[in-house]
């Protein structure tokens, strides 16, 4: 790939590449999730899908000024769905957040 398309399409692989890599992050914590720790790990876990959702975003930027071909619309609309499900990842890790692990039973 050449020219401004196949630059975009290079720096979207990169930024999917750091959106797997903070979404594994983000596994890492609920699989070892704490009450002494909980407030960090929320923090840790909303910044992480944070940079997931900027990441995707950012993918997107590149191909702004082309518009046009079944290829470009068919990366988009993947993109784009990632993107919606990395934003519901962070709705629930909000909502997480905000009631606590009090509302879990002891394992």
């Amino acid at each position: 790939m050449k020219g401004k398309f196949g630059v975009a399409l290079s720096d979207c692989i990169e930024c999917f590449d750091n959106a797997i890599d903070e979404l594994h992050k983000s596994l890492g914590v609920l699989r070892k999730l704490s009450r002494t720790t909980f407030v960090t790990q929320m923090g840790d876990l909303n910044t992480w899908l944070s940079a997931a959702l900027t990441d995707g975003n950012t993918c997107l930027d590149g191909f702004e000024e082309d518009r046009k071909g079944n290829q470009l619309k068919s990366l988009k609309n993947r993109v784009l769905r990632a993107t919606r499900f990395t934003s519901n990842a962070l709705a629930l890790a909000n909502k997480l957040a905000a009631t606590g692990l009090e509302s879990f039973p002891d394992p």
